[in-house]
């Protein structure tokens, strides 16, 4: 099993791939470490808040220190978006879950796909 990773290193590891590489990639390698970013372990919906949130930052301009330190790129943040419920369900665990709590004309985090492109 891969440790866990702190609130640093997820965040700065997310960040370095969006920033190089886009957030769908970034979003790709999380699912390939598969890092426990909770007490029950890898927890994809997570993964997926933590790369929309700082894809979200990069976007704005928000420095590399500013993004470490912003409220959004902390995982509790994802209350905001779903119940406790769903976020402690197997589901959100195992794959991404459409947000519970977000109003109509709210931003929601969304999973990143990378496209492919014809050559």
């Amino acid at each position: 099993m891969t440790p866990r990773l702190s609130h640093l290193e997820l965040t700065t590891m997310v960040t370095h791939l969006v920033r190089t590489r886009g957030a769908a990639e970034a979003l790709t390698e999380l699912r390939r470490l598969r890092p426990s970013l909770c007490s029950h372990g890898y927890h994809d919906t997570l993964a997926v808040f933590a790369v929309w949130a700082v894809e979200r930052l990069v976007e704005a301009d928000v420095g590399d220190t500013r993004i470490l330190w912003h409220p959004l790129t902390d995982l509790r943040s994802a209350e905001a978006w779903w119940d406790a419920g769903t976020l402690a369900g197997t589901e959100a665990h195992a794959g991404f879950v459409a947000s519970t709590r977000a109003l109509p004309s709210e931003p929601v985090p969304f999973e990143h796909r990378r496209t492919t492109v014809a050559a």
